[in-house]
């Protein structure tokens, strides 16, 4: 998935680039934007569709949540941004909500493999796609933002099919674009998250802090819990519920006071 993914990304983003151009990139923000595309993208979001399989929708995107946290410290020790103490209070409550959710799905899932290998893989997730913003934060300075999103993406796709091609089985991690019903998902799937989403975040890293972006980007869980209700028919808990809506009013105070 995220290979054929990133293939329809890079094939949107070429196409506007034959008629908009690309401008001359210096070389420390091309190698800054490449590293970030092969860690957030290429292992990120293989990491982030490995949690997806085992946690669901729901825990997943919550604990994406957990993201501005570490980019917020990564962001204060490397870049030099100063958080307020009340976004630190904001960050200690987005860590709060998810614990609550995480603490409830521990007693009813605590027997689970599959569970606690999805927490693993949520948590290298994370780890990935904070040190991919903080990257992406220092190429995009002066890059423009479609410039700098067709080199992440370029690069993820060069380690991904390096990695098939090493694992000997390239035809098969393209199985989603040879499967009709599956072509039609991954076409809007890679469209509006891989190009569209990719691409708004990082017009927002950069004209403004790594961890305010990364704040909004964990609003997530607003957007998915009512739509997993609609569309894929799960039910919502009130206890879900509740950590969802702390975490997501810890991150509203993180961004109002950075």
């Amino acid at each position: 998935m995220n290979l054929s993914k990133g293939l329809i990304a890079l094939l949107s983003i070429g196409i506007i680039l034959v008629f908009a151009g690309i401008e001359p990139i210096a070389t420390s923000e091309y190698w800054s934007l490449a590293a970030s595309g092969v860690l957030g993208i290429c292992l990120g979001d293989t990491l982030y569709f490995m949690a997806l399989v085992r946690l669901g929708p729901r825990l997943t995107l919550l604990l994406g949540s957990l993201i501005p946290v570490l980019t917020g410290i990564i962001a204060v020790v490397f870049l030099g941004e100063r958080l307020a103490d009340v976004a630190w209070m904001g960050l200690a409550l987005t860590i709060i909500g998810v614990t609550y959710v995480l603490w409830q799905g521990a007693g009813e899932n605590h027997a689970s493999h599959q569970w606690r290998r999805g927490l693993i893989f949520a948590a290298l997730f994370i780890a990935a796609n904070a040190g991919a913003i903080i990257l992406s934060k220092l190429g995009v300075a002066t890059v423009a933002a479609l410039d700098a999103t067709f080199i992440r993406t370029a690069w993820a796709v060069a380690g991904l099919s390096f990695w098939a091609l090493a694992s000997r089985n390239l035809i098969t991690q393209l199985k989603p674009l040879q499967i009709p019903e599956l072509l039609r998902k991954m076409l809007l799937a890679g469209f509006i998250g891989a190009f569209l989403g990719t691409w708004l975040s990082i017009v927002a890293l950069k004209y403004t802090h790594a961890s305010v972006a990364a704040a909004l980007n964990s609003t997530s869980p607003l957007f998915v819990l009512p739509l997993a209700m609609v569309f894929l028919k799960q039910t919502l808990d009130v206890k879900s519920l509740t950590g969802a809506v702390i975490a997501v009013i810890g991150i509203a105070i993180y961004f109002l006071n950075v």
